[in-house]
């Protein structure tokens, strides 16, 4: 039975498909970038400037402030839906005030007098704009850098489509360079820094919009009870195979460095997967079934540690910066759970009720597994590579009362 893929109902994003200057495929989805999706997606109101053909506009629905689904195109990983979505087709929101980046805001930032007073005549619905303004490091606002867009695709590469050693991805399709009509355009519009380089977009597939604690119209951890509605969890045996899998993917993602560890005998260094400037709460979404999905790529490279020593600590560190987080989702699933059928009854059963069915949950993982003695229960991580001198044990309930 196919896992469906879900999306929380929202604003509507007119985009204009247009022919994209250059594309970067990923081999292992090729029958996903299918003729009615493939393309470069930019604001209608974009493209209305441009002066061209507005006949091939879609209807995407809004996902973060620079990305949108488009819901009409989906694909299918070994029973699991994910929905095509577009990160990097426009701002929703200025770049310095919290509202909406209306064609009244956009004439205040744009540098051309011919446009601002076709702009003029736009006024009224919020519409969404890519920008030349220099932003989180050298990012066009509203769009994609071609090194970021990069290091995604590099991520999903690296991954069996869409799972990297148990670490579940929102793979990405495609690499989309803008038109070079829409970077000059964008150009012309910035606050404070101009951004240099071309502009691109990413492609990607993922099994909802429902993320754990922020950047999402309903976030997992804060509206729980929308969210079991949402995945269809009307039973008690539904809410516990939801929080295995749940506990399953995010324990992967807790371990990504000791699961991807290799060592370099050329350098005779250590290498795995971190993700340092993206986190759990914001840039991972959860599926219909519970599994933990991590969205944003661009965050995860390669970090290399000298020493055997220094990759048990990159596997400490990667695991307590991060299981805050893995455990508030957990925690959202069994209060929600106790709330509705009365099991787990309390705070106590509540977490020993998490803890062993992160201990079954990993029974089949190569690369962890759960030791509990009473309320106390640590995590042995063995790594993929030298697990006697790289492997580690980490407190995952300290127990007590």
């Amino acid at each position: 039975m196919e896992v469906s893929a879900v999306w929380v109902p929202n604003d509507s994003v007119p985009l204009l498909r247009m022919e994209p200057a250059e594309v970067l495929g990923n081999p292992q989805l090729r029958d996903a970038w299918t003729d009615p999706l493939a393309g470069a997606y930019v604001p209608r109101l974009m493209g209305k400037l441009l002066g061209g053909s507005l006949e091939d506009v879609r209807q995407g629905i809004r996902d973060d402030n620079r990305s949108a689904l488009l819901v009409n195109h989906r694909h299918a990983i070994r029973g699991r839906e994910y929905v095509a979505a577009v990160k990097g087709c426009g701002a929703e929101f200025d770049a310095y005030e919290n509202a909406r980046l209306t064609a009244a805001r956009l004439r205040e930032i744009c540098h051309d007098s011919s446009l601002i007073h076709r702009l003029a005549g736009e006024d009224g619905a919020p519409s969404g704009f890519i920008t030349g303004e220099r932003w989180f490091g050298n990012t066009p606002y509203g769009a994609q850098a071609p090194d970021n867009a990069a290091i995604g695709l590099l991520a999903s590469l690296r991954a069996d489509i869409d799972d990297i050693a148990g670490f579940f991805i929102c793979p990405i399709v495609a690499l989309v360079r803008l038109p070079h009509e829409v970077a000059r355009l964008a150009t012309k519009f910035s606050w404070y820094r101009r951004y240099e380089g071309a502009y691109w977009q990413e492609v990607r597939l993922m099994p909802s919009n429902i993320r754990v604690h922020f950047h999402s119209p309903v976030a997992f951890g804060v509206d729980t009870a929308e969210a079991f509605r949402l995945f269809g969890l009307e039973s008690f045996e539904d809410a516990e195979a939801f929080l295995g899998n749940l506990a399953r993917s995010a324990m992967a993602a807790l371990t990504l460095y000791a699961r991807t560890l290799r060592h370099d005998a050329r350098t005779d260094t250590y290498i795995g997967l971190s993700y340092e400037d993206v986190w759990l709460d914001k840039d991972a979404v959860i599926a219909r079934d519970g599994t933990l999905h991590f969205a944003d790529l661009e965050g995860i490279e390669g970090v290399r540690a000298p020493g055997a020593n220094q990759a048990r600590e990159m596997i400490r560190r990667q695991f307590f910066r991060n299981v805050y987080e893995a455990n508030y989702a957990l925690e959202a699933v069994a209060a929600e759970t106790g709330r509705r059928w009365g099991v787990p009854a309390g705070a106590a059963e509540r977490r020993a009720w998490i803890v062993e069915v992160l201990a079954n949950a990993c029974r089949a993982d190569p690369f962890v597994r759960v030791e509990r003695e009473g309320m106390r229960a640590v995590v042995v991580v063995e790594p993929a590579t030298d697990p006697d001198t790289c492997g580690v044990t980490l407190d995952f309930a300290s127990g007590g009362g």
